[in-house]
């Protein structure tokens, strides 16, 4: 059912918080077509869960562009990578069910 929606969605111009996250940094780099680029700014203006992640995204874009690489201890990038492995694995494990919710595949 998810995917049904989704495809329709798209079919009427709009975009789901999938696609939203997924093109985000193309959003904020500016180098989405700018059709595509509007439908989100209308995904933001009617989805404020996708409207304050996308805030919260470029206050972290700001805020880590001001940090030099030297800046960020060893320990903080080991914990960073570490997580950022950890959330790939585990979307790589991620089924989606077209009758039913997301399910970890076991």
């Amino acid at each position: 059912m998810r995917r049904v929606m989704a495809f329709v969605m798209r079919l009427m111009g709009r975009r789901t918080c999938e696609d939203v996250v997924a093109v985000l940094q193309d959003y904020f780099d500016g180098t989405l077509d700018p059709k595509v680029a509007e439908a989100i700014e209308l995904h933001f203006r009617d989805c404020p869960d996708c409207r304050a992640f996308s805030k919260t995204y470029e206050e972290t874009i700001r805020i880590t562009g001001e940090l030099a690489a030297d800046d960020i201890p060893d320990e903080v990038r080991s914990r960073v990578r570490a997580a950022l492995r950890d959330h790939i694995d585990a979307q790589s494990r991620v089924s989606i069910d077209t009758d039913g919710p997301d399910k970890l595949e076991s």
